[in-house]
């Protein structure tokens, strides 16, 4: 396990003092009005929300933090870290231009995909790139290239290195157990947001 309270991590989004903290346990993924940022929670339950194909209607917990701000947002890593994959996931309300960051916290590597993002993260971040403690790598991507959702970032951590640039943002709730322990609340680096 990683002892995440000995490291100092940078601040991932920029956020304002009043952003919102939303509630998508009862309905769909809306900011209110007059909100650009916020947060939706990890390990939430999160029904008729989940809608496409490739989520086979069982799949509503949410397993990753979601950051609400405006188109092309910065995007800051947390830590130092090499971007270990990159992909566009483009089916339907997928992650659309993901990477993912390989992160060496002591003896242990933990694995953080950023998902939504702007063509151009994508376009600037091959395989191998190294990135800094709060060096802005990536940005926020609009619906047309993050997959068709609103405007945010997913951040979700690994302890495993995935197969393929994708994790399940969202897992059915016979397999929520098994899977908080392979990936890990993202407040763990970015601090606690709600």
């Amino acid at each position: 396990m990683i002892a995440f309270e000995s490291f100092e991590f940078a601040e991932v989004v920029r956020l304002p003092a009043d952003y919102a903290v939303l509630d998508m346990s009862k309905g769909p993924m809306e900011l209110p009005v007059a909100t650009e940022y916020a947060i939706g929670k990890y390990n939430e339950h999160r029904p008729d929300i989940y809608n496409a194909g490739q989520y086979q209607g069982v799949r509503d917990n949410h397993i990753g933090i979601d950051i609400f701000a405006p188109e092309n947002t910065e995007i800051r890593s947390f830590y130092d870290g090499v971007i270990s994959q990159r992909a566009y996931n483009d089916l339907p309300l997928d992650y659309g231009h993901t990477l993912i960051v390989e992160y060496d916290l002591g003896a242990t590597k933990l694995y953080a995909l950023y998902g939504h993002l702007s063509k151009a993260s994508y376009e600037h971040n091959p395989p191998g790139k190294v990135v800094k403690k709060g060096e802005v790598f990536a940005w926020m991507g609009n619906p047309q290239e993050n997959g068709g959702w609103p405007v945010h970032l997913h951040l979700q951590l690994s302890y495993e290195n995935p197969d393929v640039c994708d994790m399940p943002g969202v897992v059915s709730a016979e397999d929520l157990p098994q899977m908080l322990a392979k990936y890990p609340d993202p407040q763990l680096v970015l601090g606690k947001l709600y």
